[in-house]
C-alpha cells in the first residue's frame, strides 16, 4: 500500500497551511499527487431561507454578499494551495473546486484518494460540530490524517499505534503502515480496563513483525485519566511524531454527547493524528 493520492480538504477560512505541507511532503515520499478540494456554496441555494418574508431588493442584496464571501473564500484556499505547491514544486498538485455541500464533496470525493489530510478547527467546540471533519472521518472509507497547529520536523520516525482489538483500530494500524517504513521506534499502547479485548496487544505485534517491523508494547492500568488523554500523554512521553488510533470505537452519538478519545485526540494531539473508522 502506498499514498499516491492524497486529498487536503480547503475551505478557504481554517489556516490550511499545515495540512498543505504534510499533504505535498507525502507526496514527495510516495511519489503521489496532492488533490486540493475547494467546495463553493451556491448562494442561490439558500432562497428558500432567505426569500421568506424579504423583500426583493433585500434577498439580493443578501445573495451578493453570500456570493463575495465564497469569492474571498476560494480566493484564500487557492492561495494557501498555491504556496504549498511552490514550496513542494516538484510534487504534482491539483486544485479543485465542486460545488454544494462541503461534507458532501469531503465524503464522495474522499473514497476515491489513499488519504485524506485535514486541519483543525480552530475552535475546540468545532471539532464535535464540524460535518466536514466528521464526513472525512465516517463517510469516505479511507484514513485520516489530521494536521497538528504547527509543522512537524519528521513524520513516521517515532510512533504511537493506540490498541484496542477493534475493527477500527485495525484498520487505523493497515492505514499506518506506509509511514511506518522508515520508523526508529513504534510503541503498541494498550490500556486495561479490565476487560481484555482480543486481539490483543502482542498479536498486533506479531502482526507488525510480519509486515518487517519490531515494535513493543506497552499496556496501561486505567485509571482516572480519560483514554483520549492517558493517549496524548503517552505519545507526548514517547517522543512520537505520528499517533495512530482508530476513530468512534464506540457510537458517535455517544462520544459527541459524553465526549471520548476520538474527540479528545482530535483537539488535543500536538502531533499528526492518523486515523480510521
Amino acid at each position: 500500500m502506498s499514498y499516491r493520492s492524497i486529498m487536503v480538504p480547503v475551505n478557504g477560512i481554517d489556516d490550511a497551511s499545515v495540512a498543505l505541507a504534510l499533504a505535498f511532503g507525502l507526496g514527495q515520499r510516495f511519489e503521489g499527487q496532492v488533490v486540493a478540494v475547494h467546495t463553493a456554496v451556491d448562494p442561490g441555494t439558500s432562497l428558500p431561507y432567505l426569500g421568506e418574508g424579504m423583500s426583493g431588493g433585500v434577498v439580493e442584496e443578501m445573495l451578493a454578499a453570500l456570493d463575495r464571501e465564497a469569492g474571498q473564500r476560494a480566493e484564500a484556499a487557492h492561495a494557501a494551495f498555491d504556496a504549498a505547491q511552490q514550496a513542494a514544486a516538484e510534487v504534482a498538485g491539483r486544485f479543485v473546486v465542486f460545488t454544494g455541500r462541503e461534507e458532501d464533496v469531503v465524503a464522495e470525493r474522499g473514497r476515491l484518494a489513499d488519504l485524506v489530510v485535514t486541519c483543525r478547527p480552530a475552535e475546540e467546540s468545532a471539532i464535535g460540530e464540524s460535518p466536514t471533519l466528521h464526513a472525512a472521518i465516517m463517510e469516505t472509507g479511507r484514513p485520516m490524517l489530521v494536521a497538528p497547529p504547527r509543522p512537524p520536523k519528521t513524520l513516521g520516525a517515532s510512533v504511537v499505534v493506540a490498541w484496542n482489538g477493534s475493527p477500527q483500530a485495525a484498520r487505523a494500524l493497515g492505514a499506518a503502515l506506509p509511514l511506518m517504513q522508515e520508523a526508529a521506534a513504534i510503541t503498541l499502547v494498550s490500556i486495561d480496563e479490565g476487560e481484555p479485548r482480543e486481539p490483543g496487544p502482542q498479536d498486533a505485534a506479531e502482526y507488525l513483525a510480519a509486515h518487517g517491523h519490531q515494535s513493543k508494547v506497552h499496556i496501561i492500568e486505567a485509571g482516572q485519566l480519560e483514554v483520549g488523554e492517558a493517549l496524548l500523554l503517552e505519545a507526548r512521553a514517547h517522543g512520537a511524531d505520528l499517533l495512530v488510533m482508530g476513530a468512534y470505537t464506540h457510537s458517535r452519538i455517544r462520544e459527541l454527547i459524553l465526549g471520548g478519545a476520538t474527540q479528545e485526540a482530535l483537539w488535543g494531539a500536538e502531533v499528526p493524528l492518523l486515523m480510521a473508522h
